[in-house]
């Protein structure tokens, strides 16, 4: 899964924490359960569950690429991680860009 799906799943998963929220508090609300030991528990861990994939889904969000380039930047990536390994024979360059540029055209098509 890459950070884009992970990012749209943390917000898919903190907008299902909030609306859970508002709807157990409205419903704790009409019982008479709102002050409750256990509605409270229940509303804070739910609480810390939507900051948190709030705040992973900001970080993703922020830390991408280029936010349209996806593509490219991870092609850079694969270059960079490729060439800093140490590659000294010609056959291994060779292979790897070859691997790069056929990665490259499966994703065009």
């Amino acid at each position: 899964m890459n950070d884009r799906s992970r990012m749209m799943t943390y917000a898919l998963v903190a907008m299902a924490c909030i609306v859970w929220i508002w709807q157990s508090v409205k419903e704790a609300v009409s019982n008479g359960t709102a002050l409750g030991t256990t509605t409270i528990i229940f509303l804070v861990c739910i609480g810390i569950a939507a900051v948190y994939c709030i705040v992973s889904a900001l970080v993703l969000w922020w830390r991408q690429p280029g936010r349209n380039d996806e593509d490219s930047a991870s092609q850079d990536n694969e270059k960079n991680t490729q060439a800093g390994s140490g590659a000294e024979d010609g056959n291994e360059e060779d292979r790897a860009s070859s691997d790069i540029s056929d990665h490259a055209s499966r994703q065009e098509h």
